[in-house]
């Protein structure tokens, strides 16, 4: 069924009931030549006349009376409606990078969901960039590294990562030794990000012009890079904040560990867009997550 437009219906609502299309123009913020033309292409697509206009003043039809509360009643309702969904709580809606998320954020989300139950959270796993977090889409997000920022971006620095590369100590009892960063020329590198942004930062700092860090094979994730370097296949530079498990269990060891990367510029932070920076449920969500790193 082919309704007729919104704004003709609205018009003539408004209309009949002040019978004026002046005084309907003013409460619809409009001028009364648009209140007019909307009626008369009302009355066109109806083939209904609604109003007798006299030279003075309007007169509704008994079609247009008995049209008027219809609409009224529809309008009504759907103002209702509009308040009942803006009254419902909405998600607070966060996308993470896939390695932080699947290693740090998920399994602590819970002690959240208890401390603010009524503030629900979706995590979206994905990489992204600015523009589709200005799409609207999202509330926050976690932001690794130290990238030029959009000036209406507000950022908190969430925790350092420490970079060190990692590796199975199956791979050392093969008989290829790592004693010094020289060593590393005779392994296969593993790299979470094809711009392997990994390597070049750490050989930058401990191992300048040994190695050649557009080697090796690369990942789509830290988490994948991670999973090769626990089966020998390699060596990863390992992020120390999300690899205590691995560590622990012997699964990684640290070659070097005394050779670490940590400062602001390889870190984690938590962004969201300045003008939404103070909503409650943001300053929740920014003031959980700040208790969270620091008991980490």
């Amino acid at each position: 069924m082919h309704l007729p437009s919104l704004n003709a219906l609205r018009a003539f609502e408004a209309a009949a009931r002040h019978e004026s299309f002046a005084r309907a123009a003013e409460e619809l913020c409009v001028t009364e030549g648009a209140i007019s033309r909307h009626v008369k292409l009302l009355e066109e697509a109806l083939q209904v006349e609604l109003f007798r206009r006299l030279p003075r003043r309007l007169v509704l039809t008994d079609a247009g009376r008995n049209f008027q509360p219809i609409l009224a009643a529809a309008f009504e309702s759907i103002a209702a409606g509009t308040q009942d969904l803006q009254r419902q709580p909405r998600h607070l809606k966060v996308i993470c990078p896939p390695t932080f998320s699947i290693r740090w954020l998920l399994p602590r989300l819970d002690r959240f969901k208890q401390q603010w139950p009524a503030i629900g959270v979706r995590v979206t796993t994905a990489p992204y960039d600015w523009e589709i977090f200005f799409g609207g889409e999202f509330d926050l997000a976690f932001d690794c590294g130290y990238p030029n920022r959009p000036k209406d971006i507000e950022a908190v620095l969430v925790m350092r990562a420490p970079l060190t590369p990692v590796c199975s100590p199956k791979l050392l009892e093969r008989g290829v030794p790592l004693t010094s960063p020289a060593d590393l020329v005779h392994h296969n590198l593993l790299h979470e990000t094809p711009d392997r942004h990994d390597w070049e930062v750490w050989a930058g700092r401990f191992a300048p012009n040994l190695l050649d860090v557009n080697s090796g094979e690369v990942f789509p994730s830290g988490d994948m890079a991670y999973r090769a370097a626990a089966m020998g296949q390699g060596v990863a530079i390992g992020d120390l904040s999300v690899l205590h498990e691995e560590i622990t269990k012997g699964e990684l060891v640290l070659p070097f560990k005394d050779m670490q990367i940590s400062d602001d510029r390889e870190a984690y932070y938590l962004c969201g867009r300045r003008d939404c920076w103070t909503d409650p449920r943001i300053a929740a969500f920014r003031k959980w997550v700040s208790a969270e790193a620091t008991w980490s």
